[in-house]
């Protein structure tokens, strides 16, 4: 498998049944203020780990998957896929580069 963007996407598509570029990876800084330092769309995260050539291990309290960029707000936190998931899809892509 060519892990291209197009073939990232699919592969996220059909693990999560979401599409992935429109669900955020989110990260704060801290679980006191809830500053937001990042957010990359499902695509970009699995690329950025994929580029790295690790797993990643998401911390719960600091990152999260929301239906919109730049929020940590539960009202638009992702309620079908959880970060374990992400996690082991991207082992699996990597598994395939």
């Amino acid at each position: 498998m060519n892990l291209n963007i197009e073939a990232v996407h699919a592969h996220l598509k059909q693990a999560s049944g979401l599409d992935p570029d429109a669900v955020h990876v989110t990260e704060v800084a801290d679980v006191i203020d809830l500053e937001v330092v990042s957010s990359r769309t499902l695509v970009e995260e699995a690329l950025h780990w994929l580029k790295l050539g690790e797993e990643p291990t998401y911390d719960l309290g600091l990152f999260g998957l929301f239906h919109q960029p730049g929020t940590f707000d539960d009202a638009h936190r992702v309620g079908t896929w959880r970060l374990p998931d992400l996690e082991k899809q991207i082992g699996r892509l990597l598994q395939l580069a």
